[in-house]
C-alpha cells in the first residue's frame, strides 16, 4: 500500500489524499486540511453527489435521521485496554506506530507546548468509538458491519491522554447500495469543563445485506 497526498498550491489549505495498491488500484480517497475547509471535503462531496436514495430498509428500518444518543464520557489512558473492537492499549500501539512522535510519549510530554501527551490522530476514532456499544441504535442484527467512510475534524487543537471528554452521537443520513445499508453518524466531542466542541467524527457504518440471516425473506415480507 502507498499513501499519497497532492502538493498544495499557494494559499490552499486543503489537498486530496488517496491510498493505492502496488498495481495502482485505488483503495481509498479523501481530503486533508488545516483550518476551516475552504472547499467541500471528500465526504461533503460524497454525501452531495454519490449517495443513492435510501429505500426499503431492512437492517436499518427502525433507524431515523435525527436520532441522538445520550452523552457519554470517554478517556484514553496509556495502559487502558480499549475494548472488544480495539483489544490493545495506547502504549502497545506506540511500540508499532508507523509515524512516532515525541508528542505521543509520556516521558517526553514536557517537550511540547501543551505539556501533556497527545493522542495520535489515528487513535482518535478508537477513543470516539470506545463507548459505541452503549448507543443502542435500533439496528437489526446480527450482520457484518464495516467502516465505509470516516472524517475527523479537530476544532481546538489535539486531544490528550488521560483527559475525560463527553460525546454524543446523531444519525445524520441513511444510504444504501446493492450490497449494503449504511447509517451515517456524527459524533460530537465536548470539553467537559467548558462544554465547547473540541472534535467531530462523521462515520458511515455499512451493514452487509447478505450477512443478515433471512434478508431477502424479510425484505419480501416488509415490501412485497
Amino acid at each position: 500500500m502507498q499513501a499519497l497526498a497532492d502538493k498544495p498550491k499557494d494559499g490552499d489549505s486543503q489537498v486530496d489524499i488517496r491510498m493505492v495498491k502496488r498495481d495502482g488500484t485505488e483503495v481509498l480517497r479523501g481530503t486533508a486540511s488545516v483550518g476551516p475547509p475552504a472547499a467541500p471535503t471528500a465526504l461533503d462531496r460524497r454525501q452531495r453527489d454519490e449517495l443513492k436514495p435510501f429505500a426499503d430498509p431492512v437492517i436499518l428500518r427502525d433507524v431515523k435521521v435525527g436520532m441522538k444518543t445520550p452523552r457519554q464520557t470517554v478517556r484514553m489512558d496509556f495502559d487502558q485496554n480499549m475494548g472488544e473492537l480495539y483489544p490493545f492499549s495506547l502504549r502497545e500501539k506506540l511500540k508499532v506506530i508507523t509515524e512516532p512522535s515525541a508528542f505521543y510519549e509520556p516521558e517526553r510530554a514536557g517537550e511540547n507546548k501543551w505539556g501533556r501527551a497527545v493522542i495520535p490522530f489515528e487513535m482518535l476514532s478508537v477513543l470516539f468509538q470506545y463507548s459505541s456499544r452503549q448507543d443502542r441504535l435500533p439496528i437489526k442484527g446480527p450482520a457484518v458491519g464495516l467502516f465505509a467512510d470516516q472524517e475527523i475534524r479537530l476544532n481546538a487543537g489535539p486531544l490528550f491522554v488521560g483527559e475525560s471528554y463527553d460525546l454524543e452521537r446523531e444519525v445524520v443520513a441513511l444510504s444504501a447500495s446493492r450490497r449494503t445499508e449504511s447509517v451515517w453518524v456524527r459524533t460530537t466531542v465536548f470539553d467537559r469543563h467548558s462544554n465547547r466542541t473540541v472534535a467531530t467524527m462523521l462515520l458511515s457504518l455499512a451493514s452487509i445485506k447478505e450477512s443478515f440471516a433471512g434478508y431477502a425473506e424479510e425484505h419480501a415480507r416488509l415490501y412485497g
